[in-house]
């Protein structure tokens, strides 16, 4: 960082490149918690839907494999009406 004083058009440039590069963070920290989080998810709606097939037969039973693409699909789900929302 030098002292020299900055025009308003420099300093505008430089509070801008640093809320994008704070804005990158924040969202590189949502998708590693979110890739985390998955086979947590996925295990979790996998023993709820085996529970459901244990009082209603008619509710198949579905494996790991397939809860994470629903949980993947429900994502993209999401992100789609959100950006169509605003």
């Amino acid at each position: 960082m030098t002292t020299i004083p900055q025009t308003p058009a420099e300093y505008r440039k430089q509070r801008a490149e640093e809320k994008q590069r704070e804005a990158f963070q924040r969202n590189a920290a949502k998708l590693g918690a979110g890739l985390m989080l998955l086979p947590l998810l996925a295990f979790v709606l996998m023993l709820a839907i085996g529970a459901v097939h244990g009082f209603a037969p008619a509710v198949p039973a579905i494996g790991y494999g397939t809860t994470v693409l629903l949980i993947l699909g429900a994502d993209a789900l999401a992100v789609v009406v959100k950006k169509f929302r605003k």
